[in-house]
């Protein structure tokens, strides 16, 4: 399969450099990677017909003049920050330039991946689980958006709700119940649930499972049939992502649960008794390990006291991300946060 082409155009090459390090990282030995800081050598390189499957280019070297080539996606670097990508093209998609090489590469790759078998390679699915020893914290409303975040770079992915009342609807509205008996195929722990379950999945900007009418327990629905079907989506790789969103409390199978998902996203609150009931689960938990175990304040104020960062709690758990407290304004219609830096800046660390 020949490899595909990249070009980076930017008259700033102490710019170019991360950004071309990136690409060289993450694609290896399957790009030819081209990088142009002379704008002269720019022209005098689209002087004959160019195929290129992707052109990354500063907005003051851009010439319509390039449509003319065979350019498969085209990203237009910017000064601005924008609030679309919308650039009048349909082939081409404004990013702004100081933005993050992580995002800038999660974006470009995201976007391209649908256009080149060279660059859709299916990787292994990861599994999320989202965590609170707290209730009311926003645990649904965050998996929901985490999901529809990692959903814009172009992932596919997959929300189970895993509350013993099932109450997801809350957050995307005017979502279905669950098929009445799909809890029998849950509680079979058959190997082939996934194929039989999958059936019932909705498709939103991201796909869930539809939440059961009644509640767990009196379905007779345990943690180790979720963990079943789980592993089924894991070996399907249908999936790059499953975002599961936890029960408050602490059991377990929701232990298990964990212990099965690749990362574990601890949602914490700032106030004294949201972090005396984070170190209770402290005490009975290791979360040393930072890559498995991520930590986020969520719904933060930066005008109260910060609980979280006061004496000893500092030494058992690195808090990665603050999510500041939305209003229902700040939502879509869909009830999850959009265009929230901090819900972006979390996605891309599982990227």
């Amino acid at each position: 399969m020949a490899n595909i082409k990249i070009v980076l155009a930017d008259t700033d090459d102490k710019y170019l450099m991360p950004l071309e390090r990136k690409f060289i990282d993450g694609l290896e030995d399957k790009a030819d990677l081209i990088v142009i800081t002379d704008p002269d050598y720019l022209k005098e390189y689209f002087s004959e017909p160019q195929r290129v499957d992707i052109l990354i280019i500063n907005e003051e070297l851009y010439d319509a003049e390039l449509e003319r080539h065979n350019i498969a996606s085209v990203f237009i670097l910017t000064e601005q920050e924008l609030l679309n990508n919308n650039t009048g093209d349909a082939e081409a998609n404004r990013i702004y330039k100081y933005t993050s090489v992580k995002e800038i590469y999660a974006e470009i790759i995201g976007k391209s991946s649908a256009r080149s078998e060279t660059l859709n390679t299916k990787e292994e699915t990861k599994i999320l689980m989202m965590y609170s020893p707290i209730g009311g914290i926003g645990k649904t409303t965050v998996s929901a958006a985490l999901c529809e975040a990692l959903a814009k770079y172009q992932k596919k992915v997959l929300l189970i709700g895993i509350d013993s009342l099932q109450t997801i609807g809350s957050v995307i509205p005017q979502l279905p119940f669950m098929e009445s008996g799909t809890e029998k195929l849950l509680i079979e722990k058959s190997e082939y649930v996934y194929e039989a379950v999958k059936t019932k999945i909705i498709n939103r900007t991201f796909d869930l499972l539809p939440p059961f009418h009644l509640s767990l327990p009196s379905l007779n629905i345990k943690g180790e049939d979720y963990i079943n079907l789980i592993n089924g989506i894991r070996d399907s790789k249908d999936y790059d992502y499953v975002i599961v969103d936890g029960a408050t409390g602490f059991t377990e199978d929701l232990s298990r649960l964990m212990g099965v998902a690749d990362h574990t996203i601890i949602l914490a609150g700032q106030d004294k008794n949201a972090v005396y009931k984070l170190d209770c689960l402290l005490r009975n938990i290791d979360c040393s390990d930072n890559d498995r175990f991520v930590f986020v304040c969520n719904k933060y104020r930066n005008n109260r006291e910060n609980f979280l960062a006061n004496g000893y709690m500092t030494n058992f758990c690195r808090v990665s991300e603050y999510i500041e407290l939305w209003t229902e304004n700040s939502a879509s219609e869909e009830g999850v946060l959009t265009n929230n830096r901090s819900i972006q800046k979390l996605a891309l660390m599982f990227i």
